[in-house]
């Protein structure tokens, strides 16, 4: 057998993983964790004596880790193989999404203890400025971050003035985004959805746009993160394909991802508040198809999995993808909307079919994409020339332009 590593909750160990002769994912639970606490670590992995055994505890944690190129210069950086899942989390496991931290179990003992360092503007950018080529920091003795997706990032620790880097068991609180590559406007793009969003009324963590020198970055809060008076303190957390035990790799509808089907049936079996939850993502699915966010998929939705029970999370990663079509981007949409992928096609039948679907009355959502098509341009312009009026650019005209002539074709097609 390989190497034990411990997977924790804050500060107790939920249970252990490791590798069996065939180098398949293996997990049990800690027996005092399951005397004394009633949160599974994911929703896909019920609590039980018993180990889980031929990969069947995979999926959750190949989710905790970052993908495409990122995970290939950390990959290279750290020299580990490619596709060596539990090598990775042995790595880089320490703060993860939601409160989930991984540590070798020989090593735990001898690990730090915390800190916070202080970075000064300079710092900061000349960071920011390195991680295409140090994704995540990986590789700096006692920082072990870990977050999912794609997308370049930098778990940090704001206190409204100054940031900082967490060392050892330091939790982030929030996370640096800097723009995608190859794509202009990305920051002011998902800073503009986002603030559109809630002003539309949907649930979604604080944002800002934080500038120093030419580097321009978005600056999002952990909604799995909360303030308490001796310090910060993690929300344990889960995405939808971690949920429904599905890889990384296959998180698109068309590759047996999940669908909008099964992710409002998740919603509507595990959530606490399911009838509130329920109308959340139907608004959710909604924006995304208004702003064109065609990237909406499993990975993008989570919940959130408290003491109380599971409830579904902030919204987070928001960002319009069709007004990037000369660069390339594909149209079609993550998840089906009423069996059709792709947006320009989708008419009322649509959506009524896509209603009956996930099990709402087709007359709510007939209403809510009118109310919001009807709505979200006429937001989007005051925002337009008031708080983001500062970072006017090619990319939010463009964007401007798209949400206006995008809802006005959306309630002719509805009718």
């Amino acid at each position: 057998m390989t190497a034990v590593l411990l997977v924790r909750i804050d500060d107790d160990v939920v249970g252990r993983l490791w590798l069996d002769e065939n180098k398949r994912f293996c997990f049990r639970y800690d027996p005092l964790w399951l005397e004394q606490s009633r949160i599974p670590l994911s929703l896909s992995l019920p609590l039980r004596q018993e180990p889980y055994l031929d990969d069947e505890s995979h999926a959750f944690f190949a989710n905790l880790l970052p993908e495409q190129k990122m995970r290939e210069v950390i990959a290279r950086n750290l020299r580990i193989s490619l596709h060596n899942d539990f090598g990775l989390l042995e790595r880089i496991g320490g703060d993860c999404a939601g409160a989930v931290s991984l540590y070798p179990e020989s090593a735990f003992l001898q690990r730090e203890p915390g800190r916070y360092r202080k970075l000064s503007p300079d710092e900061l950018d000349a960071i920011i400025r390195e991680l295409p080529q140090r994704p995540l920091m990986a590789g700096e003795k006692g920082v072990r971050l870990s977050l999912a997706g794609a997308q370049k990032k930098l778990p940090v620790f704001y206190d409204e003035e100054h940031y900082y880097l967490g060392y050892g068991v330091f939790p982030s609180n929030y996370i640096i985004k800097p723009a995608i590559e190859n794509l202009d406007g990305t920051v002011e793009n998902e800073a503009f959805c986002m603030a559109l969003a809630r002003e539309i009324g949907l649930d979604v963590p604080r944002t800002f746009i934080h500038q120093h020198a030419e580097t321009r970055v978005l600056v999002v809060k952990r909604f799995d993160r909360l303030t308490v008076t001796d310090g910060t303190k993690r929300l344990h957390q889960e995405d939808f394909c971690q949920a429904l035990r599905i890889l990384p790799e296959y998180k698109y509808e068309t590759e047996g991802g999940p669908s909008l089907a099964t992710c409002f049936e998740l919603v509507r079996n595990a959530s606490i508040k399911s009838g509130k939850d329920v109308v959340s993502l139907l608004n959710w699915v909604i924006f995304n198809y208004l702003i064109g966010n065609s990237d909406a998929h499993g990975k993008n939705i989570s919940l959130l999995l408290l003491p109380e029970g599971p409830m579904l999370a902030h919204f987070y990663d928001l960002l319009s993808t069709r007004i990037y079509a000369h660069y390339g981007l594909a149209a079609g949409l993550a998840m089906k909307i009423g069996g059709e992928s792709e947006p320009d096609a989708i008419r009322r039948r649509h959506w009524e079919l896509f209603a009956a679907e996930v099990g709402v009355k087709p007359r709510l959502v007939l209403t809510r994409v009118t109310e919001m098509a009807q709505k979200i341009h006429g937001v989007g312009l005051q925002l337009f020339k008031g708080a983001f009026a500062p970072y006017s650019c090619d990319t939010l005209y463009r964007l401007m332009e798209f949400i206006g002539g995008h809802a006005e074709k959306t309630v002719r097609r509805l009718a």
